[in-house]
């Protein structure tokens, strides 16, 4: 059967990676040949121009929204880098909690980063109903047969754990598991598996079927002239659903060992974002994961997001020496299996134990990874500080944006979060484009943050720094319009239902699930909804505005379908993909600003097929 489920301090998180992948690809302003060359100063602005906020809180420290590096090891080499996403992938690997493991902010930084920089792949996703827990927001799992499993924060463990921190183990030989992804997640290019696996000679085969309908495909699980920690599938098309079958072909198999899945493109360009997060992770658990140097060393990421250490403490006592020691442990052991990648160190946000104690081991949890971060020339997010310090998180509760335990956050709460983190990166690559320097120290290259009303929403009624909160949660039974912006937060009221709630606004039931990670139908009176605007031209996550089977509408240009055509004057070209606007700016010898304004385009998302007029 089946079971099926769904900156003073300066800091950066995962969600600011991807804006800042937009910011590098435009950075890299030349052509292959090296012919043509940005001005600085004017990639800097364009960047610059990224950077926006779609709600102001007077709790949150936008002005301190920025990662600050130490040292040359920590973030700079990881720009150089961005600027080559069309003739080399760039890989990220973001390790983390439960925050991480529904991937809500990690996702809308991948999404953002690839729309800008091209899409490398979808990236490590794991089989978790087969290891009792949960999966990410775009995709459900499934599983059949008899199925054993470790994951990492689990003190006895039988098998090895690797990148994503759980392993799951059968000598069923009629097992299987299933992955299917929501639509619109999986892109056309998406074509390479690699499946992490113990590779064995008692190990069962693989028989992989796909979403065409086509026969599985058999797949070698114990072949020796294989040096990977992986075996490679490469399908003849994307696929939304994976099935994966243990195929017992020799009598002395017994077992299949499985540690992960990776879906990528078939080609060396883009952004491959992968996103590790475990629930109830921490610096203690991620170092039970014995085969993590090996897959690492094979994955080759340009940075690697250290996000997680509050399971360390929360409910316990803070034990400073301990945590360092341990921190410094996974710094070393990343430097061992991928030296040239650079190392973001991350911290905790403001939470609570049962609800009523405020945990004030944060402040010390802040002030130790900033410590480390410097002396061992990391680069280093203050999400503590920017979040906004202690006791923060009751005015998070308030606002809707944090659950009743006052440690998770709600999914617009965690949207926040997205957006900060990927609006401090874009913040810090500005300053690195003016003065290319090695070192980001808070104090000494702070930008202007005084006028911050520009980085805000046009429609937003920006006053002060501490002006009264614009585009929150309501704390009424009245539903916050929020008219001119393309979000409303609607806190539920008894006797409502999804259905009733998608009819009022013109949304569906399976969007209000997506928006929101519901598994079910089931709400609670008194918590918030977030719901996208069905008018908007983009919302977060590129939620699919069409049901299955419909042709995207290009609302870009109704030109007809050409690709270098002159057509009234101007050029046209139609999206293919792994297309983005700095590489179709590139090939017409233009700019992305000028590909935008004569198409009236407000975001840099594009769609395969979208025809385009180049100036």
């Amino acid at each position: 059967m089946l079971h099926v489920k769904k900156y003073n301090g300066i800091l950066f998180s995962l969600v600011p990676t991807v804006i800042l992948f937009c910011a590098i690809v435009s950075l890299s302003g030349f052509s292959k040949n090296n012919t043509k060359t940005e001005d600085p100063a004017l990639l800097a602005a364009h960047i610059d121009s990224l950077v926006k906020y779609r709600a102001y809180y007077p709790f949150i420290r936008y002005e301190k929204n920025y990662i600050e590096w130490f040292g040359s090891a920590g973030i700079g080499s990881f720009f150089r880098k961005v600027a080559q996403t069309d003739t080399r992938k760039l890989k990220i690997l973001h390790i983390g909690d439960s925050h991480i493991q529904a991937d809500i902010p990690s996702g809308y930084v991948r999404e953002r980063l690839q729309e800008t920089f091209g899409y490398g792949g979808r990236g490590l996703v794991f089989p978790f109903k087969a290891a009792g827990t949960h999966a990410a927001y775009d995709y459900k799992t499934s599983c059949s047969g008899r199925w054993e499993y470790n994951r990492n924060i689990q003190r006895d463990y039988r098998y090895d754990m690797g990148l994503i921190g759980a392993t799951i183990h059968t000598s069923d030989s009629c097992a299987s598991f299933k992955l299917i992804f929501r639509e619109g997640y999986i892109k056309e290019n998406f074509t390479l598996l690699k499946i992490y696996c113990k590779q064995d000679s008692l190990s069962y085969d693989l028989k992989i079927k796909t979403s065409s309908g086509e026969v599985p495909v058999h797949v070698d699980c114990n072949d020796y002239a294989n040096s990977k920690p992986y075996v490679v599938l490469k399908m003849a098309e994307a696929t939304d659903t994976l099935q994966v079958f243990v195929n017992k072909t020799e009598a002395k198999q017994n077992f299949f060992e499985c540690y992960g899945l990776l879906i990528e493109n078939d080609e060396d360009r883009g952004v491959l974002y992968n996103s590790t997060g475990i629930n109830g992770a921490g610096y203690v658990s991620f170092l039970r994961q014995r085969v993590f140097g090996q897959q690492l060393q094979e994955l080759k990421p340009d940075l690697v997001i250290i996000d997680m250490g509050a399971n360390d403490f929360n409910a316990r006592v803070y034990n400073d020496a301990a945590m360092e020691s341990n921190l410094v442990r996974i710094i070393n052991s990343i430097r061992d299996s991928a030296p040239e990648a650079a190392i973001l160190i991350s911290n905790a946000q403001d939470i609570y134990y049962r609800r009523k104690y405020n945990v004030t081991q944060c402040k010390d949890f802040m002030q130790m990874t900033l410590r480390v971060a410097q002396k061992y020339h990391c680069a280093f997010y203050n999400y503590y500080t920017v979040s906004g310090g202690r006791r923060s998180m009751d005015q998070w509760y308030k606002n809707g944006l944090a659950r009743k335990d006052k440690v998770h956050l709600s999914a617009p709460g965690y949207y926040i979060r997205g957006e900060l983190l990927l609006n401090a990166m874009l913040n810090s690559y500005v300053v690195w484009l003016q003065q290319q320097n090695d070192t980001l120290i808070a104090d000494q290259h702070l930008l202007d943050t005084l006028a911050l009303k520009k980085y805000f929403d046009e429609e937003i009624n920006f006053k002060t720094v501490a002006a009264k909160p614009l585009h929150v949660a309501v704390s009424n039974n009245e539903e916050n319009d929020n008219e001119g912006s393309d979000v409303t937060y609607y806190k539920i009221r008894k006797g409502d239902n999804l259905g009733a709630i998608a009819e009022r606004f013109g949304v569906r039931v399976s969007q209000l699930q997506q928006w929101n990670a519901l598994s079910g139908t089931k709400i609670i009176a008194g918590a918030t909804l977030v719901i996208y605007k069905k008018s908007t031209t983009s919302t977060p996550l590129n939620i699919p505005e069409k049901p299955a089977g419909t042709k995207p509408v290009n609302h870009s240009s109704t030109v007809p379908a050409t690709s270098g055509r002159t057509v009234a004057g101007k050029k046209s070209y139609k999206v293919v993909s792994g297309d983005n606007l700095w590489l179709i700016a590139k090939k017409f010898n233009t700019t992305v600003e000028k590909i935008k304004q004569l198409n009236g385009l407000k975001t840099d998302k594009l769609s395969i097929n979208q025809i385009l007029l180049i100036p």
